[in-house]
């Protein structure tokens, strides 16, 4: 398996394509004529998208995204509780956007996905995780990675409601640094070359409500960087 960061916008959208199966699979999406999601806030420069391929094909990906004036995906359920973070401090990062098509929870595929977004953090200097998982597996990401939970379950109205509970780990904070994941996380080098992941076009911003009504315009929009460079 080699993982690696997401440098075009082919590979970008092959994993996006992949969260889409995986999320309509499950029914918490609605289709669409794309076969493609994501959330507009990880249509940004502050966006890395991690990948997993075999044989030449993207089978498990992660996305993480810097909080900027932005915002983040999870702000639009637990703006109260991120910007508490934010008023101590915290730099957030946002992981988000996970699918694996080989259909197994395995804890070395998901640690190595993590791995990609925690570098990702290392190499932007922030350190503060932010994750919006089902309740039933807060004590996996607990254990495993050291987040906690902040807020109550509420219902993620994109994903057809489903629960959802906002979790956040400081990835310097002695306790998480005290488990196996963070350790093989922070001490252990992998090559994720950040500095050629895709970059967005800056100029073609897409508020919620846009994003929203029209996925056609989603795939044009981004689409707009690379007829552009192509004529110039």
């Amino acid at each position: 398996m080699n993982y690696k960061v997401a440098s075009t916008l082919n590979e970008v959208l092959e994993a996006w394509c992949l969260v889409y199966k995986q999320y309509l699979a499950a029914s918490l999406i609605a289709p669409n004529e794309f076969s493609v999601f994501t959330f507009p806030e990880y249509l940004s420069n502050n966006t890395a998208v991690i990948t997993g391929n075999k044989m030449g094909h993207t089978v498990c990906t992660v996305s993480g995204v810097l909080d900027s004036e932005r915002g983040l995906p999870l702000d639009n359920y637990y703006k109260a509780e991120l910007d508490v973070l934010r008023s101590e401090g915290k730099r957030l990062i946002e992981i988000g956007l996970l699918a694996d098509a080989r259909g197994r929870n395995n804890f070395s595929n998901i640690l190595e996905l993590m791995s990609g977004v925690a570098r990702f953090g290392v190499y932007s200097d922030h350190h503060d995780y932010v994750v919006g998982v089902h309740p039933r597996r807060v004590n996996f990401f607990h254990q495993t990675f050291g987040f906690k939970p902040v807020g109550d379950i509420r219902g993620y109205d994109s994903l057809n409601t489903a629960p959802v509970i906002l979790l956040h780990a400081n990835g310097k904070a002695l306790e998480t640094l005290s488990r196996e994941a963070p350790q093989k996380i922070y001490n252990e080098p992998l090559d994720f070359d950040f500095d050629s992941r895709y970059q967005f076009n800056p100029e073609n911003f897409i508020s919620r409500p846009e994003f929203a009504s029209s996925i056609e315009r989603f795939i044009g929009t981004i689409w707009n960087r690379t007829s552009s460079l192509q004529e110039a």
